[in-house]
């Protein structure tokens, strides 16, 4: 492939994986993330399309999209860290730790990049390794989080722990912070906030930080062995949209399983997260294959449909940065007290999938506006402009 094809085929990707974040994320930002996740402790009931959003979230789009985002990431780092680079590449992530941790506190507890930042400064001393070094590590690192957390569900199968039913005083406070006034809301974003970072960091071995140093490793070893950067034949873009859809209908089958078991056993629910999480890497990358056929489609009225696909995402992730800190600013604008009509706690799932709806279209049309008249986001603009200087942003 040429450059610009290569190219365009990352961003793509970026927008593909940055739009299917906000139905994972809109959940946590509306609801306690004790229950946002949750099918039974859902505070909003059990009718068909909620769980029909529930399951359709679970199987299709958790863990699939940040998976993706992460081995991007991955790839971001070779891209800005070559020879002679190390300085820009130390700066473009130290600021991006300062923004996330703005982000997560001012804004969205649930900020992720922060442990972009974190995880990048680590991953990138392995940049210069060869490509099967970089995907050989990455892979065996997976699996290890994957098998000790198989380790782990087999021995509560065993000695099953006693169940923690939910802290519905600490949720119906929180909800009501949320719900209050502007300060009350930022105060208890803050909290959570703290929260999610101490869960995060004071427990090891990590799980989190660890599978995304895995996924960032198995993204750089893809992008140098041609897989990522679109130089590899049309075959294996088929092989990886086959492998991805298999390992998809295997992760299905214990999610509807889940749904249709009587009491919906927790046993279940583990068992079904713990083969979404091993198999997310192998969906990602189909996701990635099928949206690889559709930019290579040459001919047909089909073809041309199926072109308009990685054409409309490529925008979205040209500007990822600023879409992804865009729909923080339009969840909390509806969800938080103080901002705007203070939903949270207030929408069942329909309605959030259909806020994330509006929401995808909207960005859709709003990128494409936009990089047609600019040469990058205006949040990527700023960044850019505070780890690297001045910078034209509008086309000649």
């Amino acid at each position: 492939m040429e450059d610009k094809t290569r190219i365009a085929l990352l961003d793509a990707l970026r927008g593909l994986a940055v739009l299917g974040i906000l139905l994972c994320n809109i959940p946590l930002a509306s609801e306690p993330h004790a229950v946002a996740t949750s099918l039974v402790n859902w505070p909003h009931g059990m009718d068909p399309a909620s769980v029909g959003v529930w399951w359709v979230t679970q199987v299709f789009f958790q863990q699939k999209f940040y998976t993706l985002f992460s081995m991007l990431f991955g790839v971001s780092i070779l891209l800005i860290g070559g020879e002679s680079r190390e300085g820009l590449l130390l700066k473009r992530l130290l600021s991006l730790l300062v923004i996330g941790a703005l982000h997560g506190a001012l804004l969205w507890n649930g900020d992720v990049l922060t442990y972009y930042a974190l995880i990048g400064l680590v991953v990138a001393l392995a940049r210069h390794w060869p490509a099967w070094r970089l995907l050989a590590v990455g892979i065996a690192l997976d699996l290890s989080m994957s098998l000790a957390t198989g380790f782990k569900l087999i021995g509560e199968t065993i000695d099953p722990p006693v169940p923690q039913p939910p802290d519905l005083a600490a949720q119906a406070i929180a909800g009501a912070r949320y719900g209050g006034s502007f300060a009350q809301s930022l105060a208890q974003n803050l909290a959570d906030y703290r929260e999610v970072l101490s869960h995060v960091w004071l427990q090891w071995p990590s799980n989190w930080p660890l599978t995304v140093a895995a996924l960032m490793l198995m993204g750089m070893g893809l992008f140098k062995l041609g897989v990522l950067s679109g130089r590899v034949s049309t075959n294996v873009w088929r092989a990886l949209a086959a492998a991805g859809l298999f390992a998809l209908l295997i992760a299905a089958l214990p999610f509807a399983l889940y749904v249709a078991a009587p009491y919906h056993p927790d046993t279940l629910w583990d068992l079904a997260r713990w083969i979404q999480r091993a198999t997310a890497p192998i969906v990602g990358l189909g996701y990635a294959g099928l949206l690889a056929l559709a930019a290579q489609s040459s001919s047909g009225k089909m073809a041309k449909i199926w072109k308009t696909i990685p054409a409309a995402l490529a925008p979205v992730g040209q500007m990822a940065f600023t879409n992804y800190i865009a729909q923080s600013v339009v969840m909390t604008l509806l969800f938080y007290g103080g901002r705007g009509p203070a939903l949270y706690g207030k929408l069942d799932r329909p309605a959030l999938a259909g806020i994330v709806v509006v929401t995808w279209a909207a960005q859709i049309l709003w990128s494409r506006w936009w990089m047609a008249r600019f040469t990058m986001g205006p949040l990527e603009w700023l960044w850019r402009c505070a780890y690297r200087g001045r910078t034209r942003l509008r086309r000649a």
